[in-house]
C-alpha cells in the first residue's frame, strides 16, 4: 500500500500578507496548494488535509482538479496539532505517512522517492540539504562563536514515519506538551531513528511575495 500524504492547510500564512493564506495564491494560475498536492501524484494513496473551519471551502475550491484523492479533515491551533489530527485521520491500515508543507510546490518527486525508501530501514526520515553558509551564533549583536557545518543539514519535506511510531510519539508530545520546530523532531524526541535524504534547493518555502516570484521564474524556466 502506498503512503498516505498529510499536507496541513490550516495556517493563516500572515508573513506573506494580502487577503488570502499564501498556500491559496495561485503560481502561474494554479493554487501553490495544488502544486504542492500534485506533486505526489502516483506516489501517495491519498491526502489527509488538515483544514481551519473558516478556511475549508477556499481550500476545497484551491484543491479541485487534483491528481491526487483528498480528504479534509478539522487542523488544530498549531502546525503541530494539526498534524497529529491528520495522521489519526489516516487510514489504519496504513504503514507509512509523509507530511509534507503546503507552500513548497517545487519538490522534486526523486525527494519523495528517496524519503520513502529511507522507511524501510529507519523509523522516520526528513529530505534536507546541507547547509551552504559559514553559520554564526551571536549574542548582543556580536558574534560569540563560528558554528561548525560539517555536519549541518537545512531540514526541508516531505519528513515521513512509519504510521505507528509517529501516533507514539505526537501522542507522547500532546500529553508531555513538546513543541517541536518540525514533524522529524517529534519523533526524534522520542526516541525513534530519524534518517536523512538528500534535498534540493528548488524545494524551498514559499512564504514571501520574493520567494513566489522566484518560484514562477523556476517554472517557466523548466
Amino acid at each position: 500500500m502506498l503512503p498516505v500524504l498529510v499536507l496541513p492547510a490550516a495556517g493563516a500564512g500572515s508573513r506573506f500578507g494580502g487577503d488570502i493564506p499564501k498556500q491559496l495564491v495561485r503560481l502561474a494560475g494554479i493554487p501553490v496548494l495544488r502544486r504542492s498536492l500534485d506533486a505526489f501524484a502516483g506516489l501517495v494513496s491519498e491526502a489527509v488535509v488538515p483544514v481551519a473551519s473558516d478556511g475549508r471551502e477556499a481550500v476545497a475550491a484551491a484543491l479541485e482538479g487534483s491528481r491526487v484523492r483528498v480528504r479534509l479533515v478539522p487542523g488544530g491551533t498549531t502546525r503541530q496539532a494539526s498534524v497529529h489530527a491528520g495522521l489519526l485521520a489516516t487510514d489504519p491500515d496504513c504503514a507509512l505517512v509523509l507530511v509534507h508543507d503546503a507552500v513548497r510546490p517545487l519538490v522534486p518527486r526523486a525527494c519523495i522517492a528517496a524519503c520513502i525508501a529511507a522507511l524501510a530501514l529507519h523509523d522516520a526520515a526528513l529530505v534536507a540539504i546541507p547547509c551552504p553558509d559559514t553559520v554564526k551564533r551571536a549574542n548582543d549583536g556580536r558574534v560569540a562563536t563560528t558554528v561548525p557545518r560539517d555536519d549541518l543539514w537545512l531540514a526541508q519535506t516531505p519528513q515521513g514515519f512509519r504510521r505507528a511510531s509517529g501516533l507514539a510519539a505526537f501522542a507522547r508530545a500532546e500529553s508531555e506538551g513538546w513543541t517541536c520546530s518540525d514533524d522529524a523532531q517529534v519523533l526524534e524526541r522520542a526516541g525513534f531513528s530519524v534518517a536523512v535524504v538528500q534535498g534540493d534547493r528548488r524545494n524551498f518555502k514559499i512564504t514571501t511575495p520574493d520567494d513566489l516570484a522566484v518560484a514562477a521564474a523556476l517554472l517557466t524556466s523548466g
